[in-house]
């Protein structure tokens, strides 16, 4: 009887050597996402102005709520190139992007990295007060005034953004850069494009650093696991705690 080799039908978890997609991959996916944001902004941009009239685009429930949705727009954008450069361009499986069961910690790890993620915003947060700094919210201001605005952050911040950006900084571009350049290097690198994606304007730069510390926090939280699943649940946690926050507060 002819012997045959084994074929593994299941690709490892979260890949132990270099991934079949690289840095010009990764590089295009970003490219695509920036470009097609600024081009996207634009004429969402004007319809908002157009619809607000004379008032503030933050002042008019219906504008506002149009720049909010061009966000759940770009947040789709992510996710395709994701998929685009690295499971349909080499023939892979959503578990190359760490969608697979974790492979150990239970269901204390999503708690645990939202507490270290609350630290570090706390933290830096609580240092800037100490030295008189008291920068302001990146959101409109109102976004929380609004039913429609509201409704729209919330199904973004809650339920879109914490899967799709984690397939996108964490499954793609972490688990490309790991092998490359080390998991150290590779959660700072990726957590610091998590944290730019979050820099809208000049006057939001200070998210920079507490955002990619968080970014880094989720990534460590992949490599623990194999899976980015709890980093999603921990996303998800994390981003409702700030919603309702704002919420409460506003």
């Amino acid at each position: 009887m002819d012997d045959y080799p084994a074929v593994a039908t299941e690709p490892p978890a979260i890949p132990t050597s270099l991934t079949p997609w690289g840095i010009v991959d990764m590089l295009k996916a970003v490219a695509i996402v920036i470009a097609l944001t600024v081009l996207m902004s634009i004429p969402a941009a004007l319809a908002a102005d157009q619809i607000a009239g004379k008032k503030d685009i933050e002042d008019h429930p219906t504008a506002l709520a149009i720049v909010l949705a061009l966000s759940v727009v770009l947040e789709g954008l992510m996710l395709w190139t994701a998929y685009r450069f690295s499971v349909q361009k080499y023939g892979l499986t959503l578990r190359s992007l760490g969608l697979t069961k974790p492979s150990r910690a239970g269901w204390w790890l999503p708690f645990a990295l939202v507490i270290g993620a609350l630290a570090v915003m706390y933290v830096y947060f609580g240092v800037l007060s100490a030295f008189g700094v008291e920068p302001e919210t990146d959101l409109p201001e109102g976004v929380f005034d609004n039913v429609g605005p509201f409704l729209v952050l919330f199904v973004l911040s809650v339920f879109v953004a914490p899967p799709v950006e984690e397939i996108f900084f964490r499954g793609f571009i972490f688990g490309g850069l790991r092998w490359r350049w080390g998991v150290l290097i590779a959660a700072l690198a990726s957590g610091a494009l998590f944290g730019l994606a979050h820099v809208g304007n000049p006057g939001t730069l200070y998210l920079l650093p507490p955002v990619s510390a968080v970014g880094a926090i989720f990534a460590f939280g992949y490599v623990y696991t194999g899976s980015i699943v709890p980093s999603i649940i921990a996303h998800f946690l994390f981003n409702f705690l700030q919603v309702m926050i704002g919420l409460a507060v506003s």
